[in-house]
């Protein structure tokens, strides 16, 4: 398994798309600078440059085990998505759009347009061609969502245009296009639902509410936490950067404008990958680590930088970027 930092001696084998010759190329070359790969054969370029739009691509692509097999059990529930979506439909949903118009700022030509040209980048990136409408919010909390079954949309924080840079927002316009174009917005708009409507009808019911409502809330925030790990390949696969999204990650984990400078990349990713051993160590290790992450919108940074790293280094990440390479220097 490669590790954090790379090793500078480990190789991985790239076929060129247009000769079909096999180029033995260092995995750090590979991934600092993959725009400037060439067969030594005939001088093709071997990955898709930054600047490629990835149109052979699908959510599916790069979907990862726990999210397949978390939406495999959600889905195996007779009607699940029929009954899901009319519910989200005539609840959640217009209430959604009636707030975001009347509260958010959407963003426009007109209307932060620095953060529309990024946005549409992203999109572009991922070969998406009709993209969710964007807005902003005022908070404090750090963060993005994805949501709107019918009119999709992608909400970012002031706070989190605030921190990152330019291309960490890229990187994140990236990972949350990428849960639009996996079709993940469905049940994670049910999960944010049935989190509110669990605690709302414990307080009528003594308790008794949350017994009935509590397994499909576990099934579905099991597969919302695994979501985000397709999502952040989706964001690799953006900027074909993978180093940029370990840094939002790590920014994620500990997001203050004033000490950014003082966080360590390589000390993240250590830790990262320390922690990540030890929660695949056992099956009741397992169950912790879910449970540790119930309350949160998000898993763990750490162990989401360790699972997309090890994905980058021996998962689909450069085949997905040679199949949209275009075959001429």
């Amino acid at each position: 398994m490669a590790t954090f930092p790379i090793s500078p001696t480990e190789n991985i084998v790239l076929p060129c798309p247009r000769c079909q010759s096999k180029n033995r190329i260092l995995l750090k070359h590979a991934v600092e600078h993959a725009d400037n790969l060439r067969c030594g054969h005939c001088q093709a370029s071997l990955l898709a440059s930054k600047e490629t739009a990835l149109t052979q691509l699908s959510g599916r692509d790069y979907q990862h085990p726990l999210d397949k097999k978390s939406l495999k059990t959600l889905e195996s529930i007779p009607g699940m998505s029929t009954v899901i979506k009319k519910l989200v439909e005539v609840t959640i949903e217009r209430y959604q759009q009636l707030f975001n118009q009347s509260s958010f700022l959407r963003v426009s030509p007109g209307q932060l347009p620095s953060l529309l040209t990024l946005f549409e980048k992203a999109a572009s990136s991922l070969g998406l061609k009709d993209i969710p409408e964007l807005y902003v919010y005022q908070s404090p909390e750090v963060n993005a969502y994805t949501g709107g079954v019918e009119n999709s949309y992608v909400a970012i924080s002031s706070s989190l245009c605030d921190v990152m840079t330019e291309n960490e927002l890229l990187a994140i316009f990236g990972h949350e296009l990428a849960h639009f174009q996996s079709k993940h917005v469905l049940f994670k708009t049910a999960a944010r639902f049935f989190t509110f409507a669990a605690a709302e009808f414990t307080k009528y019911t003594l308790g008794i509410g949350n017994l009935l409502m509590f397994p499909l809330q576990m099934a579905l925030l099991t597969w919302d936490r695994c979501s985000e790990l397709s999502a952040d390949r989706g964001m690799a696969l953006c900027t074909k950067d993978p180093i940029l999204s370990l840094q939002v990650l790590l920014k994620l984990s500990f997001a203050s404008a004033r000490m950014n400078p003082q966080l360590s990349l390589e000390h993240f990713m250590k830790q990262a990958f320390s922690s990540w051993k030890k929660s695949d160590e056992s099956i009741l290790d397992r169950v912790y680590t879910l449970l540790q992450t119930a309350s949160q919108s998000h898993p763990f940074p750490l162990w989401r930088a360790a699972e997309l790293w090890t994905w980058v280094c021996e998962g689909e990440y450069f085949d997905l970027l040679q199949k949209n390479a275009r075959p001429f220097p």
